[in-house]
């Protein structure tokens, strides 16, 4: 049977269902932009749960050099959706937010190794020069003269960067180099003497480090300084990996009294890197706070912390700062460490 007419009345036609309530403009424009934060937040969270699983595969290693930008980003997208009443997905993002966060604050809460006022002080700076950069040794100079080290470790040394350095650090006449027309060429010098100074490898041949014990006047101090291979795919991350793994037969010689410093090429929260402090014992000249140091190119919020100092119990950190640009994708790493009273 066809349907029955629908029937008038004084106020219009009378329809057997009820017509949709149109969609207002601002609720429309608030669906779609809370939708695209929603789309924008998820990259983030592979990066949040990354650091607790690392160790998985080379792929979650690398993200897991992001937990503070997963952190922030997850945080402000949290927000944006609470402001649009997108109440579950904001609970949810926030929940990876949180997940970041706790392989973050612990760190960052940590107070850095306490000094004592009548250690003896020593003033430590390691700097990857960049191969290639040679033109900015002058800037270089500079900001060696700036924090006037006792120790300074230096990294990518080329036979041209060499050059200037030696004519240009009259004031740390002891030292121990190998420069290489590559990456790897390393360099440490220092106002005190040198005890058996030597360029060893770190796993590789080809990417060495430097060992050294430093005479200072407050005693010995075992130094290492390091630049472990740079990851990027697979094999990369694994020769990364077996450098940071050799690092505690490499520090069994020194005294007991030690600092390892230079480009570890891992944050702290990379598995190998975390490994490799659980076998040595060493802590982070950081202690709280938030001091990335590559790429110099990137904005502050966009920077990792791939530059370390770290120390052996017993040594105090009194300051560690990053230094400014000189040129080198790498921003400098200063620390200023309180050697044990004798």
């Amino acid at each position: 049977m066809p349907p029955r007419p629908a029937q008038a009345t004084a106020e219009g036609p009378s329809f057997p269902f009820r017509r949709p309530r149109p969609v207002g403009i601002v609720q429309t424009v608030r669906l779609r932009w809370s939708n695209l934060v929603l789309l924008a937040a998820f990259p983030a969270c592979p990066s949040a749960v990354a650091p607790f699983v690392a160790h998985w595969h080379w792929t979650i290693d690398l993200l897991a050099c992001f937990p503070v930008q997963a952190m922030a980003w997850l945080t402000f997208c949290a927000l944006l959706l609470g402001c649009a009443r997108r109440w579950r997905a904001s609970m949810a993002i926030a929940a990876f937010a949180g997940v970041a966060a706790l392989s973050v604050l612990p760190g960052w809460l940590r107070s850095p190794p306490i000094a004592t006022e009548n250690g003896h002080p020593v003033r430590v700076l390691a700097l990857n020069l960049l191969r290639g950069n040679e033109s900015q040794a002058t800037a270089a100079l500079a900001v060696v003269a700036e924090h006037n080290p006792d120790v300074l470790f230096c990294s990518e040394v080329t036979p041209g960067w060499l050059v200037q350095l030696q004519a240009g650090l009259p004031h740390l006449p002891h030292r121990c180099v190998r420069s290489d027309d590559g990456y790897f060429g390393v360099a440490l010098f220092s106002r005190w003497p040198l005890q058996d100074a030597a360029v060893i490898r770190l796993y590789y041949e080809w990417a060495p480090a430097v060992r050294a014990v430093v005479a200072t006047p407050g005693g010995p101090l075992g130094v290492l300084g390091v630049h472990t291979p740079r990851p990027g795919d697979g094999r990369s991350c694994q020769e990364r990996d077996l450098a940071l793994g050799a690092v505690a037969a490499a520090l069994t010689p020194l005294p007991t009294s030690r600092v390892l410093l230079g480009d570890c090429n891992a944050t702290p929260w990379n598995a190998a890197f975390v490994a490799m402090l659980a076998a040595t014992g060493l802590r982070d000249a950081r202690g709280g706070g938030w001091l990335p140091t590559w790429t110099s190119a990137h904005p502050w919020p966009l920077r990792i912390a791939i530059d370390h100092v770290l120390v052996s119990e017993g040594i105090g950190v009194q300051q560690c700062e990053v230094g400014r640009d000189f040129g080198s994708d790498h921003l400098p790493l200063f620390a200023v460490l309180r050697l044990p009273s004798r």
